[in-house]
């Protein structure tokens, strides 16, 4: 790793000019919400893990500090919400003493993403936190660039590392041979990309030399804000392998940044208690007793799983019983197979929510149970806006905000403000005036957000609904079959949907296997298509 670039982003207080900067706050893991002085505070796991004295802590401040609420989110961190500004330098000083840090947002590095690993997975190929110990070294870089890395244990990849993740490694077996495959490239957000492999069955140590080329090409080549996604798309994917792939052999000098929460044996009789947290969110008082219950019946750690829900490894198959009692005394439950966790974005509270997913998915969760699905592993997921950060493109059914803007060429001036702002391109000036490309528009609402003078207007606003989506092996991005919908729309065709996974007995990402997606989305929408057209 380079030397002499590591820094302290977690300052007190970030000022220009006597002013806040709110991006360097974001950068430091303190992100702006809705209403007057109000962020979230964005926490570091380590091996996506905490102990129950740093659940505790977090309950605690979520009391003082916040409004006693919790999220858990797909970068498998905790995220206090509706903290003050005054308050933020008391939090960070409260999680020191648990021996807790923030995360980053914007364009650092993040948390490194990890399955819960080999001593607590029977499906392990190989140990991910070993290699997550030494890649977590790279936290620390200075890049201004969005880097988000994954390591999974084996091919099943839980937590969806070849889509969140712009470099991915996942545990492999051929021909007597363990090693990482290596996938880059992958990224949601408004132009969703699904990382291509470029190297197969690596080491740890090929691994590791793989991430700081990838560090080394972005510092040499990469433009403002590029990912891996964009380092494809614009040299193409032979040239982004061969800078990659470059003396892989090489001995690297880091030493493993020790995952204190990591469990020591694998523990025959042990089973994983799922909790479920629908949206990813839960209370102080509910965070206070899953702390005391994995104390009571697990190892006194939890993990956190990509679809929100907070896990209890190791707890004896004979006391499970007993702690689904003790969850229910909090209004908890765990997920006993059939739907899984229905996760969501912060949604009305973010700053740049066009819906509210919570609602809807509540709604939408209710109902699943209502019909009763059985055993199909039906995924839900939601995000108020296009940056999907509640992954609707990894679910079988998938919920997003969606606005379609229009301009008012009477008032547009042409300042080129909406030109800057659109990360599609899809937004020209022609002959003084703003004019929207609809075939590149992914509807995220930014040009009416920063257009100075009101002169582009939501023309329509709504849900959009995207099917199919999934990961693992044969990773997959939802389709849209409808859009622009108002909440009862969607429910109505969330509902249709459970309806044709009941009837057809599977998923409805292998429905569309089966079918295609053509003829699954005419049975979902029957006759009526005209929500599916702009």
């Amino acid at each position: 790793m380079a030397t002499g670039e590591t820094e302290e982003v977690h300052k007190e207080s970030a000022h220009t000019g006597g002013q806040v900067d709110p991006e360097e706050l974001k950068r430091g893991g303190v992100v702006k919400l809705q209403g007057k002085d109000l962020y979230s505070m964005w926490v570091k796991t380590n091996c996506c893990n905490l102990s129950s004295n740093q659940l505790r802590k977090l309950g605690e401040i979520a009391d003082k500090y916040a409004r006693g609420l919790l999220l858990f989110t797909t970068r498998q961190i905790p995220i206090v919400p509706f903290v003050r500004l005054s308050d933020v330098g008391k939090v960070k000083e409260e999680l020191r003493k648990v021996e807790l840090e923030l995360d980053r947002c914007g364009p650092r590095v993040r948390n490194i993403n990890v399955c819960p690993g080999e001593k607590v997975c029977q499906e392990a190929i190989l140990d991910p936190i070993s290699l997550a110990e030494l890649l977590d070294n790279f936290f620390r870089e200075s890049i201004l660039h969005k880097i988000k890395i994954g390591v999974s244990g084996c091919e099943t990849d839980c937590i969806l590392s070849r889509v969140l993740n712009d470099i991915s490694f996942v545990a492999t077996m051929r021909e007597q041979r363990r090693g990482f495959d290596t996938f880059v490239g992958g990224k949601l957000g408004t132009s969703p990309f699904v990382g291509e492999k470029v190297a197969s069955c690596l080491s740890e140590t090929e691994c590791v030399n793989l991430v700081q080329n990838y560090f080394d090409f972005l510092r040499a080549e990469g433009l403002k804000g590029e990912r891996s996604a964009d380092l494809i798309r614009r040299l193409g994917l032979g040239r982004v392998k061969n800078e990659l792939t470059k003396n892989l052999e090489r001995e690297i000098g880091l030493k493993p940044v020790t995952c204190g929460t990591a469990l020591s044996a694998r523990k025959e009789g042990r089973v994983t208690a799922r909790i479920r947290a629908t949206c990813g969110e839960v209370t102080s008082s509910q965070l206070q007793e899953i702390a005391d219950l994995a104390d009571e019946f697990g190892e006194g750690i939890v993990h956190f799983a990509v679809r929100g829900s907070p896990e209890i490894p190791h707890v004896g198959e004979e006391k499970l019983e007993r702690l689904r009692e003790e969850l229910g005394n909090v209004g908890l439950e765990t997920i006993r197979g059939g739907l899984d966790n229905v996760q969501s974005c912060f949604g009305n509270y973010c700053t740049e929510s066009l819906a509210d997913p919570q609602t809807l998915l509540r709604r939408v969760e209710n109902r699943a149970h209502e019909i009763d699905l059985g055993g199909l592993s039906v995924t839900i997921s939601g995000s108020g806006c296009p940056n999907s950060c509640g992954i609707p493109q990894l679910s079988d059914i998938g919920f997003m905000g969606v606005v379609r803007p229009e301009v008012d060429g009477s008032t547009c001036n042409g300042c080129g403000l909406c030109v800057t702002a659109c990360r599609e391109c899809a937004i020209s000036i022609q002959d003084g005036v703003a004019r929207i490309d609809y075939d590149k528009c992914r509807s995220c609402g930014q040009c009416i957000a920063i257009c100075p003078l009101t002169a582009i207007l939501e023309s329509k606003k709504g849900f959009a609904i995207l099917v199919g989506g999934r990961g693992g092996k044969s990773t997959r991005l939802g389709q849209k079959v409808a859009e622009f919908l108002s909440e009862e729309e969607a429910f109505q065709i969330a509902d249709s949907c459970f309806q044709l996974c009941k009837k057809e007995g599977c998923e409805l990402s292998k429905l569309i296997d089966r079918i295609g997606l053509d003829r699954t989305k005419e049975l979902i929408l029957g006759e009526d298509t005209s929500k599916t057209r702009r």
